[in-house]
Parts: structure tokens; C-alpha cells; sequence
């Protein structure tokens, strides 16, 4: 028998310490426990439900690339479910204690294809739609600089020279960077400047970054099938200009990652927070 949904809770959530984006922590955790609750009478594994987010998220890109608006509002809404389905993999995991490598991996794969999936199908439906060669450009910008890049690459970079360094050298890199900036701060490193810019750009990043740039993008669908019944705008109009406004300030907010995660020395601090107690 499945305990009831406080219980559950209790033990999905209890000893979870890690972050997660504000829209999933206010919004999609109210109803994935359900979901959760029914998966776990079944055999369903935590790695079966991110298997299925990411067949969502691909056949819900088909529809946004090559659908009408209403098939697109179908395909973004399969795309949302799986901000639920995110949640359920990690309630199921933490319920029957089945974390695993490969699980990290296929969660990992979906979040890297996510975005890249969303922006360029939608811009590429937009196409079809217009005939706009220009909506291919900024869908590509938001495809490709709406995930945190700069941040990937540091912590790629720091990873790689641990690897690469042995048992001796990495203690002797340990104390350099101790001496050079201190305790290990990933959130902007030891500047001031890097703290301030590290606050307001992971601001930034939790209305405007995944999941909330699935919630735009919905909202904007509905606005434009309300549209095409009353024509106050040309077709695609909104969604036209999201691409556009969203492609180029994703750019700035990635130039604005490199400001803040180098003026705070971000990789020293990520290769001391691996290894400073090694």
C-alpha cells in the first residue's frame, strides 16, 4: 500500500538538498506527488518516466515545428508535462532509492535537449508558417545561448584539469587556489561585484531561463489563437517578436555569465568545491 500524499512528502522530500528552478518548486511539485502516487502501484521505474519526458519533449517539438497553432498549443502542453514528469522521476527515484549514474545521465540528456528542441522546432514552425528566414537566426540564438553555457564550460574546464592532474598535483593546485581566493563560493566567487552580478543574473535566469521559457511560450500560443479568431495582429506576430526579443537578451545574459563568472574566478572556486577536501 502507497502512503498517503503527506507521507510521501515526507519521504521524497525529506533528505533533498538540492536546488530547484522556482516554477517547479511553486507550480509543478503541487501536482507531480500525485502523479508519483499512481506511477508507484505500477512497476514503472524513475528511469522508464525521464525515457518518456524526453519522447515528449521530441514528439511535442515535432508538433511545434511542423503543426498548426493548435497542433503547436498540443505540442508545448506535451513539452510542460514533462516539467511534471521531472519532478515524478525524482519522487519515484527517492521513494524506491533507485538514483543511479544512468539516471543523472538520461536527466542530464533531457535538459540539454530540451531548449534546443523547443526554440529551433518553434522557429522553424514560424518559418514554415511566414516564410520569415530572419525568425531561423534568433531561433538558433535561443536555442543555443538559452541554456547556461558559460557555466558548462567551467565546470567542464575544472573537471577536466582534476582529471588530468594526479593525486600530488591536485593538493598542490588546492593550496594555490586557497591562498588565491579563499574558501570555495561558486555563487560569484570572492568580489563583491562578482557576488552582486551572480544574484541578479540567477535572478534573471529563474524567470526567464527552463522551465519558465515553456510557460512563455504557452501563454503566447493561447494569445495567438485568441488572435486568429479576432485578427487584432498578423499571424504570429507575438510569437515572431518572442523569438526575436528572447534570442537576443539570452545572448546578453550569457555575455553577462562570462562577466560574472570571471571577475569571480568561478572555475578556481568550482575545482576547490570537487576537491577541497580530498
Amino acid at each position: 500500500m502507497v502512503e498517503s500524499i503527506k507521507e510521501l512528502r515526507k519521504i521524497c522530500y525529506a533528505n533533498s538538498k538540492s536546488k530547484r528552478p522556482l516554477y517547479m518548486e511553486l507550480v509543478t511539485m503541487k501536482f507531480s506527488i500525485y502523479v508519483t502516487k499512481l506511477l508507484l502501484y505500477t512497476p514503472i521505474h524513475a528511469d522508464q518516466v525521464t525515457i518518456l519526458m524526453m519522447l515528449l519533449a521530441i514528439f511535442g517539438s515535432i508538433l511545434l515545428a511542423f503543426g498548426t497553432l493548435k497542433l503547436m498549443l498540443v505540442g508545448i502542453l506535451l513539452i510542460h508535462l514533462t516539467i511534471v514528469l521531472d519532478n515524478v522521476n525524482g519522487e519515484i527515484a527517492r521513494y524506491r532509492k533507485e538514483g543511479s549514474m544512468t539516471g543523472s545521465f538520461l536527466e542530464f540528456l533531457y535538459h540539454e535537449i530540451t531548449a534546443t528542441l523547443i526554440f529551433f522546432s518553434l522557429s522553424y514552425g514560424i518559418f514554415l508558417q511566414t516564410g520569415y528566414k530572419s525568425i531561423l537566426i534568433f531561433g538558433f540564438l535561443a536555442s543555443f545561448f538559452s541554456k547556461s553555457v558559460v557555466l558548462s564550460i567551467i565546470q567542464l574546464a575544472a573537471l577536466k584539469n582534476a582529471l588530468r592532474d594526479d593525486i600530488h598535483k591536485r593538493k598542490e593546485k588546492v593550496k594555490k587556489y586557497i591562498s588565491l581566493i579563499g574558501k570555495a563560493n561558486v555563487e560569484g566567487g570572492e568580489t563583491e561585484i562578482g557576488k552582486k552580478l551572480y544574484k541578479t543574473y540567477n535572478l534573471i535566469k529563474e524567470v526567464w531561463g527552463h522551465p519558465f521559457n515553456i510557460v512563455h511560450i504557452n501563454i503566447i500560443i493561447i494569445f495567438e489563437i485568441i488572435n486568429s479568431y479576432y485578427n487584432f495582429l498578423s499571424m504570429y506576430f507575438m510569437l515572431y517578436w518572442y523569438l526575436v526579443v528572447y534570442g537576443s537578451i539570452s545572448v546578453i545574459i550569457q555575455i553577462t555569465s562570462f562577466i560574472v563568472h570571471y571577475k569571480g574566478k568561478t572555475v578556481y572556486h568550482y575545482y576547490l568545491a570537487l576537491f577541497e577536501r580530498k
